[in-house]
C-alpha cells in the first residue's frame, strides 16, 4: 500500500473511533460494574434517592425561584430531565443542590469524601459541600460506625451540554461508592444508580464567576497568560508544518515509484 492511502484509512479508522467513543460515552451508565456492591453494601447504605434543586438565580445567598427533582428512574426505564416548563431549563451559571442521606455501617471509624461524577467529563464547579449541615470545604469527614450522614453538594454548570449526574461517597479503603438503592440480591451489573440528566445552555461558565470572596470580591474569569497563548500558536505552527512536510513525503515516494 502507497503512503498516502495508509494515511487516508489511518484518518478513517480516526474518526470511526471518535464515533464509537462518543456513541459509548453518551450513553447514559444506569448500572456501575466498576462498584463491588457486596463491599459498598457492607459499608452504605443509602436511606432516600438524593434531590436535586435546581435554583435559577446565578447570584449567592441562594433563594427565589427553585424546583427539585427525585433521583429516581422511572418504571418507563427513564431518568428525569430538568424540564424547560415549568423550569425555565438549567442555564450555565445555575446553581444545582443536591441532597441524600446514607448511614455507614461498617466495622471501624474511617474518612469519608462526597463526589459528582458525569460520564463525559468537567460539567459542574464544587461550590459547597456539607456533613450534617457542616462545612466541610475541600477536605474528608469522618465516618463513625451505625451514623446517618445528611449530605449537601452545592455546584454550578459551567458546561452546556447533556449530561448524566450522579453522586455518592469514597469510603477510606474501600473505594467509590454511588449512591444507589440497597437492592438484594444484587442484581447484575449492580442496582439501578439514582441520577438526573440535565441539559444546560449557554456560554461556558467559570465555575466561580461572580462569587464573592472577601477579600478579592467578585471573582471574574481567568485571563489567558501570555505564555498559553503563545504554547498554543507553538502547536498549531507545528501542526501545520507536520501536514506540509507528510504531503511532500508523499509527492517524493510516488515521483519515486513512477521512476522505479
Amino acid at each position: 500500500m502507497q503512503h498516502p492511502s495508509i494515511a487516508i484509512a489511518l484518518a478513517v479508522g480516526m474518526v470511526m473511533t471518535g464515533v464509537l467513543v462518543f456513541t459509548t460515552g453518551a450513553r447514559a451508565h444506569e448500572q456501575e460494574t466498576s462498584v463491588d456492591w457486596e463491599v459498598a453494601y457492607a459499608n452504605i447504605r443509602v436511606l432516600a434517592a438524593p434531590v436535586y434543586t435546581h435554583y435559577t438565580t446565578q447570584t449567592l445567598p441562594l433563594g427565589g425561584t427553585r424546583f427539585a427533582y427525585s433521583g429516581v428512574i422511572s418504571s418507563s426505564g427513564a431518568y428525569p430531565t430538568i424540564p424547560t416548563s415549568p423550569d425555565p431549563g438549567l442555564a450555565t451559571g445555575d446553581y444545582l443542590v443536591i441532597t441524600w442521606s446514607f448511614r455507614y455501617i461498617g466495622g471501624s471509624a474511617v474518612r469519608g469524601d462526597l463526589f459528582w461524577i458525569t460520564r463525559l467529563g468537567l460539567d459542574y464547579g464544587t461550590v459547597g459541600r456539607y456533613i450534617n449541615g457542616g462545612w466541610i470545604g475541600a477536605s474528608s469527614f469522618e465516618m463513625v460506625p451505625n451514623t446517618q450522614f445528611n449530605a449537601t453538594l452545592v455546584i454550578r454548570s459551567i458546561q452546556p451540554s447533556f449530561r448524566h449526574l450522579h453522586v455518592g461517597v469514597a469510603v477510606q479503603n474501600v473505594g467509590n461508592i454511588p449512591a444507589a438503592p440497597t437492592t438484594l440480591p444484587i442484581p447484575v451489573g449492580g442496582p439501578v444508580l439514582y441520577g438526573l440528566f440535565t441539559d444546560a445552555r449557554g456560554p461556558v461558565f467559570e465555575p466561580l464567576q461572580g462569587v464573592s470572596v472577601a477579600p478579592f470580591g467578585n471573582l471574574q474569569l481567568i485571563a489567558p497568560w501570555p505564555w498559553a497563548v503563545a504554547s498554543l500558536f507553538g502547536q498549531i505552527v507545528i501542526g501545520f508544518a507536520f501536514i506540509g512536510i507528510m504531503w511532500w513525503y508523499a509527492r517524493y515516494e510516488k515521483k519515486r515509484g513512477a521512476r522505479a
